[in-house]
């Protein structure tokens, strides 16, 4: 058994943390881009909206929601259902998870 982080996500959290990952993915270059798109695909494939996080991803997650909120809050725009999904990101708790 495995601690990861369960992030119970519906459909608005999915969108948010695909946009946000993509983003950040094009962004960061080749050195990490692998490990993003694995990420992307793992959020996208997640079973009924449960995505198990190692600490790496939810940092790779946090930061890429972080710098999407940043981006939009820098245009004007509102970041509240960024910031929603950030908070409840941020709120996940340890699970205990078979190794697959």
């Amino acid at each position: 058994m495995e601690k990861q982080r369960l992030f119970k996500m519906g459909m608005l959290e999915k969108n948010f943390l695909v946009k946000a990952l993509c983003d950040a993915q094009k962004s960061s270059g080749s050195e990490t881009s692998g490990e993003v798109q694995s990420l992307i695909n793992k959020t996208v494939n997640a079973p009924k909206g449960k995505l198990y996080l190692s600490d790496t991803e939810f940092q790779y997650a946090a930061q890429s929601l972080n710098g999407m909120r940043n981006a939009y809050l820098s245009a004007g725009r509102s970041s509240g259902g960024i910031d929603r999904v950030l908070a409840k990101l941020m709120s996940s708790k340890y699970r205990n998870v078979p190794v697959r």
